[in-house]
């Protein structure tokens, strides 16, 4: 079953793209009240209300910046998970690491009005997928502007493990990281419940 062209992470990749131009060309007004009603707020989703915006917030990326971050990573590790699982499967994996994201982070911020935009949550879970499969992978990784070659599993803990040390110490308070984390977490089960094994891969 596996894929031979990653064509789901492409598609991924150009509808982040495609919203954010649109997002662009809109004026101040406008943006936020795109961001309002297509954002996810924890306070709304906790009262189950808004529940669309679990899928909805993972497209939209406040700059330039923020896209091309979050697009890198899914064409890294989105590339490699694809072709092992299938772009169907892969499909669903992305949207359910994202959606569990979303619920982790509401539950965990659940009187926050501000709203949560951006693929990061279902990008940690692909990422948390990529370290499972091919945790020997490099990935390559800047320690200030030093471009350092990481094995898969060993840049996914440490980022997970400053994703939790910012939860815990409030640092870096504009991001939203128990979503990082909620989306590593489901990746995490989801890759040992349902993914396919690196030796199976292999075989194929």
């Amino acid at each position: 079953m596996a894929s031979k062209v990653p064509f789901v992470t492409y598609l991924l990749i150009l509808a982040n793209a495609i919203v954010f131009f649109y997002m662009i060309g809109l004026n101040e007004s406008e943006l936020i009240s795109f961001i309002n009603e297509y954002g996810l707020v924890p306070e709304s989703i906790m009262q189950g209300e808004q529940l669309p915006t679990l899928i909805t917030s993972t497209f939209i990326h406040f700059d330039i910046i923020h896209l091309v971050s979050n697009m890198l990573f899914l064409l890294i590790a989105g590339d490699e998970c694809e072709r092992a699982m299938g772009s169907v499967k892969f499909l669903a994996f992305y949207f359910v690491s994202g959606i569990g994201a979303g619920l982790f982070h509401a539950y965990m911020n659940s009187t926050s009005s501000i709203p949560t935009i951006g693929a990061s949550g279902a990008i940690f879970g692909v990422l948390a997928a990529f370290a499972i499969l091919f945790p020997f992978k490099l990935v390559i990784s800047f320690v200030g502007f030093i471009p350092v070659p990481l094995p898969a599993i060993f840049f996914v803990v440490v980022s997970v493990g400053l994703e939790t040390f910012y939860v815990y110490t409030g640092a870096n308070p504009h991001v939203a990281h128990t979503a990082h984390i909620g989306g590593f977490l489901v990746g995490v089960f989801l890759t040992l419940l349902f993914g396919p094994s690196k030796r199976g891969e292999e075989e194929t």
